[in-house]
């Protein structure tokens, strides 16, 4: 059972000299032929869109980005059952923020299973089939967005608020449950 971690800060992951070496790493240590390991590695590369000029520069010469595309791509390269992945989107700009979570949401069809520790209620409502709250090192909440959200009393003892496009949708009056931007507009469409 291989499991993959994507860290919060890329650097504390990286150390290899080149996005290369770093990326090949796990392959290597499961004892893969060089041929096999080069295939995955431009493969991985490919998925998570990193620009493969960057395979043989070091992963501390590029942006916070490119480097969570590197980390991204070691945890696909891996051929990873689970992948951990700690707020793969702190510390992003919108766009780049926007371009990571259309990985994940790719990888979704690729990795058995994935968790994601996060704050970030955008990727969670987008992103997540269940969603598991955590208060003071215990479980306080089981279930879907829909049973999370309608929890006030979770809600409020853990201090998490859903993204700002459901509370705009709940002050238009809107029926539907709208946690992103594209449910939130086709909840008009259906109106």
């Amino acid at each position: 059972f291989l499991t993959g971690l994507v860290f919060q800060y890329p650097e504390y992951q990286l150390f290899e000299e080149t996005c290369y070496k770093d990326i090949a790493f796990g392959p290597k240590n499961m004892g893969l032929d060089e041929a096999e390991i080069d295939a995955r590695v431009h493969e991985a590369a490919r998925f998570v869109g990193l620009d493969e000029a960057l395979l043989e520069r070091s992963p501390f010469e590029l942006s916070g980005g490119q480097k969570q595309r590197v980390t991204l791509a070691a945890a696909y390269c891996s051929d990873a059952d689970l992948i951990v992945l700690d707020e793969p989107t702190a510390n992003l700009d919108i766009a780049t923020r926007r371009e990571i979570m259309a990985v994940l949401e790719d990888m979704k069809d690729v990795i058995q299973t994935a968790v994601i520790a996060t704050h970030d209620m955008q990727l969670v409502c987008q992103w997540a089939e269940r969603i598991i709250v955590l208060c003071g090192g215990r479980v306080v909440a089981d279930g879907s967005r829909d049973e999370i959200f309608a929890r006030a009393d979770v809600v409020e003892q853990v201090g998490i608020r859903p993204p700002e496009i459901f509370s705009m949708a709940q002050a238009l009056d809107r029926r539907a449950l709208c946690y992103t931007v594209e449910e939130f507009l086709s909840s008009f469409q259906e109106a």
